[in-house]
C-alpha cells in the first residue's frame, strides 16, 4: 500500500500563486468598482435620494449628519447605515452629508435601498 506524507498535496489540489491570487483579487476589485459606478447616481435633486454611509455608521447618526447638511430625511432605509431623503425643492442637491460614502437615485433600484412595503409617491 502506497503511503503519502502530510506535506505532499492530495490528489487534485492545486494551490493558487501569489500572482494568480492578487489577479483574482484585482479583478474582483474592478468588477465591483464597475458595479458601483453603473448604478443611477443622484444628480438635480429632483428624486428621493438613498444616502449610504459606512456600515459602521449608526442610524441616528447617519439621520443627523443628513439633515445638518441641508436634506429633508424621510426614513432610514434597508439598513440603518442608509437614509432616504427627499427632492429638494429648488432643485438644487445639497452637499452630501459628512462621513457618507455616495447617494444614489432610487429609481431603478427596485427596493434594493428602501424598506419593504413602502413606495415613492410624487405629487
Amino acid at each position: 500500500m502506497p503511503s503519502t506524507s502530510p506535506a505532499e498535496p492530495a490528489a487534485g489540489a492545486e494551490r493558487l500563486s501569489l500572482g494568480g491570487g492578487l489577479l483574482v483579487a484585482l479583478v474582483c476589485l474592478l468588477v465591483s468598482v464597475g458595479a458601483l459606478a453603473s448604478l443611477p447616481r443622484a444628480t438635480d435633486g429632483s428624486a428621493p435620494v438613498a444616502i449610504v454611509f459606512p456600515p459602521w455608521t449608526d442610524g441616528v447618526e447617519a439621520v443627523a449628519r443628513s439633515f445638518a447638511s441641508g436634506h429633508r430625511v424621510l426614513r432610514s432605509g434597508r439598513f440603518t447605515a442608509i437614509v432616504v431623503v427627499a427632492p429638494t425643492l429648488s432643485g438644487q442637491a445639497p452637499a452630501l452629508p459628512k462621513g457618507a460614502w455616495f447617494s444614489l437615485v432610487l429609481a431603478g433600484l427596485a427596493g434594493c435601498l428602501d424598506t419593504p412595503g413602502r413606495t415613492e409617491t410624487s405629487s
